[in-house]
């Protein structure tokens, strides 16, 4: 036996073992009655107190911890330390103990100290710097990827074009959010703010990204959100949208499914519209083509489908070259982005099947996104091997090149929604030969007012159009007159705008 009081720790062991043995015995019947049951705790609690060992004993019993206690047992005993307890502790049991008697700690209550080291926050860290950015009293926000040479990076422009020239007070604050240039941010209006938040934060993980633009929108609401094709956006619409939607009216942008080379539809239409549908005020596109398949397929309330149809400005083009019979060769042009959804390869087999024709072919373009650098260097190579085809490389635009010198314009996408290009072809007076797939029947209408090829990998289909062009060129005249026209009375600022006015809480 050790210690400084050896008979009290003796006897406090000792009485443990039939105070244990009477309460099995006699436990039930003391509790059913409160009086004994009283009465048996009070004797319970002097006897403790007269036999209890001291403090030292106690705490050299418990052998506390010392990374988890607040304070290891002291070595002798100390009669001033009443627990292992926090004395900021005690003082407020104090105070509860003057009130009510009956609550008081047990002194051999068992407790750890729990440190957790929590880290700084990367998120708070550029919260700042982000608002400074953002700026104040923001009535439009667009979520973009990026803003380079393609459809949707027109569309993007075409909205804050409108909203900057038509709308009072809109201040338009546009955010591209994928880690990649945007060298059509200097086409926005001189008063739109551009952050490139991507490019700024590129060390952030995905869920820090959407933590810290979240709580930029949620505690500095625009009047509206409108999200064209950014990853970021749609995963903050889906997780947050619920949220941000009670301060701000969310818009999307939808264009066409993208489809893989197993032939599955994919995209955000169809991969994330669906998750955050309800939470938006409509959805918006350059088509109708695509709202229909997605009431279709996802019953989507028909009154939050909106179509509206892209401006293009008719310019007066005086054409180079004759449309009348009797040419010995055909000029074709073929202007868009070197990737897969384009279908250059279609392009490339069409030129292969005309090479004993009078033709020839200039290309325009180059790999945005969607295709690896081995498979447009085997598009380039393949093009520049051709003797009837002319690569001239990237374009800004179809006005940038001498697209008047050509007789007609072929197009070999295999899926879109209306694109800009085509736009583009008809404000020029260039005749369209072109796949009738998405939304581009809405406007190139066979025989009408161009050649639709159907399907679009028809590569016979397509010879076919252009050997009837070359034979028989008096039915281009009407054919771009017809779609001029289309594109005059549909595709104008002025419904472009109109149309955006119509729309409830977007412009007003």
């Amino acid at each position: 036996m050790t210690g400084p009081y050896p008979v009290r720790d003796l006897v406090y062991r000792a009485a443990r073992l039939p105070y244990r043995l009477l309460k099995r015995i006699f436990g039930p019947a003391v509790r059913s009655r409160p009086r004994l049951h009283r009465f048996a705790v009070a004797i319970k609690e002097a006897t403790r107190e007269f036999i209890k060992p001291p403090l030292a004993v106690q705490l050299t019993a418990r052998q506390p911890d010392v990374t988890t206690s607040c304070a290891p047992a002291p070595s002798v005993p100390d009669f001033n330390r009443t627990s292992g307890l926090p004395e900021w502790l005690i003082e407020e049991w104090r105070e509860i103990h003057e009130i009510e008697p009956l609550l008081f700690p047990d002194p051999n209550i068992q407790f750890n100290v729990v440190t957790d080291f929590i880290q700084e926050s990367r998120v708070g860290r550029h919260y700042l710097d982000l608002c400074s950015l953002y700026g104040e009293k923001v009535s439009h926000v667009f979520l973009v990827p990026w803003l380079k040479t393609g459809g949707a990076d027109l569309v993007t422009l075409n909205y804050v074009r409108a909203l900057s020239d038509h709308v009072s007070g809109a201040k338009v604050v546009v955010i591209s959010t994928e880690n990649s240039d945007s060298p059509w941010a200097k086409k926005l209006p001189a008063e739109t703010r551009f952050i490139e938040f991507g490019k700024s934060y590129p060390h952030l993980s995905g869920e820090e990204k959407e933590r810290l633009l979240t709580r930029v929108l949620l505690q500095s609401p625009p009047r509206v959100i409108h999200n064209i094709n950014s990853l970021l956006g749609y995963n903050i619409f889906i997780k947050h949208g619920s949220a941000i939607a009670e301060n701000s009216h969310l818009f999307a942008s939808a264009f066409c499914e993208d489809v893989t080379r197993e032939g599955r539809s994919i995209g955000y239409p169809v991969c994330f519209l669906p998750h955050c549908f309800d939470a938006l005020t409509a959805v918006f596109s350059d088509n109708r083509h695509i709202l229909n398949k997605l009431h279709d397929i996802f019953a989507f309330q028909e009154e939050k489908l909106l179509v509206h149809y892209q401006p293009m400005a008719v310019e007066s083009v005086k054409r180079k070259r004759s449309v009348h019979s009797g040419q010995d060769s055909l000029d074709i042009l073929w202007a868009s982005r070197l990737d897969i959804q384009k279908r250059p390869d279609i392009l490339i087999k069409i030129a292969e099947r005309c090479k004993d024709m009078p033709f020839t072919f200039h290309v325009y373009g180059a790999p945005v996104y969607g295709t690896t650098n081995h498979e447009a260097k085997a598009f380039v190579n393949s093009l520049n091997s051709l003797p009837n085809v002319r690569y001239y490389g990237p374009f800004d635009g179809l006005r940038s090149i001498p697209a008047d010198n050509c007789d007609v314009f072929l197009y070999t996408s295999q899926w879109d929604g209306l694109p800009n290009v085509l736009l583009e072809a008809v404000s020029m007076g260039l005749p369209v030969v072109a796949s009738a797939t998405g939304g581009i029947p809405e406007l190139i209408q066979d025989g009408k007012t161009g050649f639709a090829v159907v399907p679009f990998d028809n590569i016979e289909g397509y010879a076919e159009a252009l050997t009837k062009v070359h034979q028989d060129r008096s039915v281009l005249g009407d054919m771009a007159g017809s779609s001029l026209e289309l594109l005059k009375s549909r595709h104008s600022w002025d419904n472009f705008t109109r149309a955006i006015r119509d729309v409830p809480f977007y412009a007003g």
